[in-house]
């Protein structure tokens, strides 16, 4: 019998692909203010094709775009990561039934929670802006205990916070790996949100599939 379901944040819980164009405008307002808006769009782009949703090493992210962009006076690709590291979860975009979910969840006495993969300010200030810790019973950030998914430890330690077994748990993410391998590996089910950058990618016939992240309700005894 299933006690508890956690999520992921980014593209679960949240439309990360919407949230980083918001993080794009203001990093371009921060940056080059002056830029003509055709140059700017045409970087939006650079971003989001190299940025691959976010699986990336940042600094090293950075210092390719500004070798491809030829960026003379450009700050350090040190300072530009901990710029989106500090201000990426000004921009978050919530998914219109996350509340709505959570909330119904807890109303029916499911323990409720999110565990993330990310930098420890980085992913705690999403959820701090997110306005959804309100309605979580834990949440545990993988910078902050140094696991991250697709351990299965950082699942079972999880599970553990609250009294559960893992098989008593279901673990709902977008990422085939870090999410459902994760999840499963640790003995918790699995719920794949088909959104974002992993969209249609690694399918499972025994995972079930949603497109709203209310569906979950679907798939509880």
């Amino acid at each position: 019998m299933i006690k508890a379901v956690f999520f992921d944040f980014d593209e679960t819980l949240q439309d990360r692909t919407l949230a980083f164009e918001g993080y794009m405008d203001s990093f371009f307002a921060e940056f080059c203010p002056h830029l003509d808006p055709a140059e700017k769009e045409k970087r939006k782009e650079d971003m989001r094709v190299t940025g691959k949703g976010g699986y990336v090493n940042r600094v090293e992210w950075y210092r390719q775009l500004i070798e491809l962009w030829d960026w003379q006076d450009a700050p350090s690709a040190d300072e530009l990561a901990h710029h989106y590291d500090y201000t990426f979860g000004d921009c978050n975009v919530i998914f219109p039934n996350s509340k709505k979910l959570l909330i119904e969840l807890k109303k029916r006495g499911y323990i409720v929670g999110v565990i993330t993969n990310g930098p420890s300010y980085l992913q705690n200030h999403k959820m701090d802006t997110s306005g959804l810790r309100p309605y979580c019973d834990i949440v545990v950030v993988s910078g902050d205990l140094g696991v991250h998914k697709p351990d299965p430890r950082l699942f079972e330690i999880v599970a553990e916070k609250v009294g559960l077994t893992t098989e008593e748990c279901v673990y709902v993410g977008d990422h085939p790996v870090n999410d459902i391998q994760g999840a499963l590996a640790s003995g918790m089910k699995a719920i794949r949100m088909n959104f974002g950058w992993f969209k249609d990618r690694d399918l499972r016939d025994d995972v079930p599939i949603i497109h709203d992240i209310i569906q979950v309700l679907d798939y509880l005894n």
